[in-house]
């Protein structure tokens, strides 16, 4: 029974991440094309795309977010390296352990102070760009922390996981979340 759910639960979570990598891929590419054609206007034309600053913007938002996300899904956000130098490995784990469980707490408030956002935005009715409501670009901060904080929970638990169990919960937890 254990080993089926981590199958399925690798499968769900490597296909996730692919899908994040993709979109991000997406708008990154669609970023830089949008940048380079407005570059390209301004200099060569003396005109350019009216919207194209704040799609730019915009767009960067997502990427920072989707980057974010992936980030702290493979433990590669910002952190202290000072301190994993210092302190001994065990100290390490527990204070990584709730560190991540504050994290976890501070996207979640977050997450919550971005749905708010959106709401307000969605009620003053402001556009991005030809009737494309402001709000519904803005999604992503609030689905951006969400994720975070989800990510940072099932670290977490793999963590609860990786010291009380030995074999494939272990390495599962190794693979997508290093010690």
């Amino acid at each position: 029974m254990l080993e089926t759910f981590l199958r399925v639960f690798t499968l769900v979570d490597g296909a996730f991440s692919k899908i994040i990598e993709w979109f991000l891929a997406a708008v990154l590419l669609g970023m830089v094309g949008l940048v380079f054609v407005q570059v390209v206007l301004r200099n060569l034309f003396d005109t350019g795309i009216s919207w194209a600053d704040v799609v730019g913007r915009h767009m960067v938002l997502w990427i920072a977010f989707l980057g974010a996300v992936l980030a702290t899904r493979s433990r590669q956000h910002l952190s202290i390296d000072l301190v994993s130098r210092i302190v001994p490995r065990h100290a390490r784990d527990v204070l990584r352990f709730i560190l991540d469980i504050v994290a976890c707490a501070v996207c979640a408030f977050l997450a919550a102070a971005a749905v708010t956002l959106v709401v307000e935005e969605h009620a003053m009715g402001s556009e991005l760009v030809y009737d494309i409501p402001l709000w519904s670009v803005q999604l992503i901060i609030p689905v951006g922390f969400t994720l975070m904080a989800i990510e940072y929970a099932l670290g977490v638990l793999l963590d609860v996981l990786r010291y009380f169990y030995d074999g494939a919960i272990s390495k599962l937890a190794s693979e997508r979340r290093p010690a």
